[in-house]
Parts: C-alpha cells; sequence; structure tokens
C-alpha cells in the first residue's frame, strides 16, 4: 500500500496544476542546460516517482522498487491505449 500512495504522490506532482504553473514559471525564468535537466525530472513519472519516494521514505529500496512500479504502470498503460 505504501508504494501505492508513492506512485500517487508523483502523479499528483506531475498532475497538479498550480505545480505545472510554477514549473512553467521557473522554465521561463531560469535559461539553461542545468535547469532543463532538473525541470524534465518533473516530466518523467518514473524518475518524479524515485526522487518523491526517496524523499518520504529515505529508503533507496523503496524508491527504487517504486519506481520500479511506476515504470510498469506506464508500460502496460501504454499497450492498453494502443489496443483501443
Amino acid at each position: 500500500m505504501e508504494y501505492l500512495f508513492l506512485i500517487a504522490l508523483a502523479w499528483w506532482i506531475r498532475e497538479f496544476e498550480p505545480i505545472q504553473y510554477v514549473l512553467i514559471w521557473l522554465r521561463s525564468k531560469f535559461k539553461g542546460e542545468t535547469s532543463d535537466y532538473l525541470l524534465n525530472a518533473f516530466d518523467c513519472i518514473k524518475c518524479l516517482t524515485f526522487w518523491s519516494a526517496l524523499a518520504v521514505t529515505w529508503s533507496f529500496e523503496k524508491a527504487v522498487i517504486a519506481s520500479f512500479l511506476a515504470f510498469s504502470l506506464e508500460l502496460i498503460y501504454e499497450i492498453w491505449s494502443r489496443k483501443k
């Protein structure tokens, strides 16, 4: 159940519009390669799940497992949406 919470937290951070407005503002404010790499991590559900799980649990193992589960769910969703 904890892994489900961690994936849901990452999804919420990625999809919540007020956070997206802040990220868009940060992109326009800070131009450069380093800021692009950091801000692109918020677009990748696997990266965001890993870092948010690591920040919440302070457990590398849980962060890796949550990230792998997010990757698996994303892959299943992509395969399912192609069959439609």
